[in-house]
């Protein structure tokens, strides 16, 4: 009888859920949607370039709620998948469609303090699927922004700590009790 505290006191709280089991290619057949049944949150292999050279490196992205999860591998067909990166899509500034000359680019633009930040590029298997990918993660943004809007500088209303943790905003300073 005793409680576990620390890090490891609850382990699958730091990690998102598990989705469904899903195949890579029936992912790939249907793009980045989990099933057509299913709510229709973007999930699938993406290429991901490497800021600091000319690499390109494969990552599975997946959307549970407003956050955007990216792994080295499929969570529904490796255990020993881990979250590399995660991006809350409410804190975006804007996920567009690029065009280079290279077909299937995208672009996901966070929200930065000097609002310079080059954003993160990505490239889709086709044009279609890159169509589809910017369209899922700007209507689930749309979405969630809805819900909880954003202020100016990129916060939640209520003064978001982190995307679990909300902090109550202060209202007004409460007079001393008089004695």
């Amino acid at each position: 009888f005793g409680v576990v505290v620390g890090p490891r006191a609850a382990p699958w709280l730091d990690r998102p859920p598990r989705p469904r089991r899903v195949s890579t290619s029936q992912g790939a057949a249907l793009g980045p949607f989990r099933s057509r049944r299913r709510s229709r949150m973007p999930a699938g292999w993406v290429l991901r370039k490497v800021k600091q050279n000319d690499k390109w490196v494969r990552r599975w992205l997946e959307v549970n709620r407003h956050v955007l999860y990216s792994y080295q591998a499929c969570p529904a067909e490796s255990a020993q998948a881990r979250v590399i990166n995660m991006l809350d899509l409410r804190k975006t500034k804007e996920i567009k469609l690029v065009d280079n000359g290279v077909s299937g680019l995208f672009c996901i633009v966070p929200i930065s303090a000097d609002n310079n930040h080059p954003g993160y590029l990505m490239r889709a298997e086709t044009q279609a699927i890159a169509e589809e990918w910017v369209s899922g993660l700007n209507k689930v943004r749309q979405e969630e922004l809805e819900k909880a809007p954003l202020e100016h500088d990129g916060r939640q209303a209520d003064e978001t700590v982190c995307c679990c943790m909300k902090r109550p905003r202060k209202t007004q300073e409460k007079a001393p009790l008089m004695g």
